[in-house]
Parts: structure tokens; sequence; C-alpha cells
């Protein structure tokens, strides 16, 4: 997704960010995120220009949940759950399985039970601590996914849910974790199309068959429509 989609598609709780939050973040997380903001952009974000700070925040937003509002996220991945025919359709039983971009766990308690083994990667510290207190008897990495500490032809299942989108270098390690004869999968990524047409399997799922339990409005307010992940996409490595 380049800038100026970010910018476009960033939910309505975007509004609740300002400058401040982005002061606010750890500086090393600061600079990663701003990697993806065009040089003229961070130069007037630079300079205060306050359009260019709404735009930037509006780009920046999820990070900005994962890193100052990681409750907030957590509570959405709980009232979005993953289409049970998703699930079903992960070749997790009994294999060795590296979760990239976990984030609180949506996905990785559906795996955990199933897998002989598990890793789970996740860049965001609020994130982490919540998936350690929650599954503290897997392993849980820091790293992004085009640098993965794991070693090559380790899993048997690579997959990542409603986070990674048609990223070379993120691709190309997924591909280098997992072993001869295993299994990529992506459920819900960003541009499920553009994987469909280069030769990822894409299956899909009604969303108004997954059970959506009571929430609070505020969410939808926050963050939008609900949309669970539904659509799996794999690759045979």
């Amino acid at each position: 997704m380049t800038y100026s989609e970010s910018v476009a598609a960033a939910p309505p709780g975007a509004a609740e960010f300002g400058r401040s939050d982005l002061e606010r973040l750890p500086a090393d997380v600061f600079e990663r995120l701003l990697e993806g903001v065009p040089g003229d952009e961070r130069r007037l974000l630079e300079a205060g220009d306050e359009a260019a700070v709404r735009r930037v925040v509006r780009a920046l937003f999820w990070g900005l949940v994962y890193h100052l509002r990681p409750e907030r996220w957590d509570e959405l991945s709980r009232v979005e759950p993953i289409h049970p025919a998703v699930l079903e359709a992960l070749p997790a039983d009994g294999a060795r399985v590296l979760e990239v971009a976990a984030g609180s766990g949506r996905l990785t308690v559906e795996l955990a039970p199933r897998a002989r083994s598990l890793i789970a990667i996740e860049p965001a510290g609020p994130l982490r601590e919540i998936l350690r207190e929650r599954l503290p008897d897997i392993a849980v990495l820091d790293a992004t996914a085009d640098d993965l500490p794991v070693a090559a032809g380790w899993a048997d299942l690579t997959v990542s849910c409603a986070s990674l989108g048609p990223d070379p270098r993120a691709l190309r390690e997924l591909e280098r974790c997992t072993r001869p004869g295993g299994t990529l999968a992506l459920v819900s990524p960003v541009d499920p199309g553009w994987f469909e047409a280069h030769g990822w399997r894409r299956l899909s799922f009604d969303p108004k068959e997954v059970a959506i339990p009571p929430h609070d409005p505020s969410l939808e307010a926050f963050f939008g429509p609900l949309d669970p992940p539904h659509e799996l996409l794999l690759k045979a490595h």
C-alpha cells in the first residue's frame, strides 16, 4: 500500500491521534514507521506543517495503535475472529509453525494447540507483552518480516494474518524459513489479488458466517466496520 493509499484508508480513530502521539513513539519505532513517508512530506512534518502532521498520523495509524493503544487493538482482534474455514484449511496439525506479525495472538491461540512447535514473531513490544502473557509457553521473538531470526527451512508452515502485503523482502524471508514441500499461508493479506495473480491459491469465505461476539460499539466508531479475516492465500514451497 502506498503512502497516499494509507492516508486515504485510515480508520476514523486516526482523528484521536496528533503530533504529541508521534512524539510519544520510541525513536527507533518512529524512524522505522517514517520509512514509508515520502521525503517531501517528512520535511513538511519537521517544519510543523499541520496538514502534513494530519496526513502522517493517518498513514501511521496502525503503528500508533500497536505501540500506544495495544489494548484497543487486542479488543478489536477478539471481536474479529478468523473464519473457521480458514483455520481448518491451515496445515498446522503436528507441524513446526512460524507465525509472522502475530500481534496479540488472534491466530496464535488457534495454532498453539495444533502445532508440534510454534515460533511467533512480533515487532511491536506492547503486543509482544500481551502475547507472552496470553501464551507463556511459546517462543515469541522481536523481529520484522524482512529479517526473521529463524533457521532456513525450519517451518513446515509459515503463516501471517491480516498484516503482510506483496513486499518482496518479506516474501523472500518467508520462503527462506519454510522447508521444501512446506506451505506458505497468508490470512487476509493486503492486496490478495496480487498474490492470486502471482500463483497463490486463493480461498474466500463468507464473512457473515463468522460469529461476532458482543462488543462495545465504540470499537467500530474507532476502527470502522468489522471485517473478520475470511480469505486465505496458499503457496506450496
